[in-house]
């Protein structure tokens, strides 16, 4: 899908992973999703190597990133998204079973775009994942190339 808008979906949770995925081919957005199932993959997946070896920096569209993660966590890879020239503006959406002030103040201090509670029914937590996908990628205007 060269040229195609690229969703990066971050969680540790398997089946939250697979819900999501479900949704969003159920949606048919125009868009390569890939995944990364903890926080070291997600940054590790952002620089791909190109057919010279080269490393070539990675631009997602948007990112839909878990708070929650062992090692590595959301807030620890917001900080370094921000901070890289590639990542600092693209739209990042912090997804978390927590809806605590304390948590969502720190999201928003470090960056991120949105904040998006998972739904206790995990099904419908897929279906939100989607929804919101489908905010930034259809709706949502870009910078040009920035996603």
């Amino acid at each position: 899908m060269k040229g195609a808008r690229v969703l990066m979906l971050v969680d540790d949770s398997r089946d939250d992973l697979a819900l999501a995925l479900r949704a969003l081919r159920r949606l048919a957005l125009k868009v390569e999703v890939r995944t990364a199932s903890d926080g070291r993959e997600a940054l590790a997946a952002l620089h791909v190597r190109g057919s010279d070896g080269a490393s070539e920096p990675v631009t997602p569209s948007v990112i839909f990133l878990d708070v929650r993660m062992p090692d590595v966590d959301g807030f620890e890879v917001l900080r370094a998204l921000r901070r890289a020239p590639h990542t600092r503006v693209t739209p990042v959406v912090m997804i978390s079973t927590s809806s605590s002030p304390d948590d969502l103040r720190r999201a928003y201090e470090l960056g991120a775009n949105s904040y998006l509670v998972k739904r206790a029914d995990s099904l419908d937590s897929g279906s939100q994942i989607a929804d919101a996908a489908r905010y930034w990628i259809e709706l949502n205007n870009f910078l040009p190339n920035a996603g």
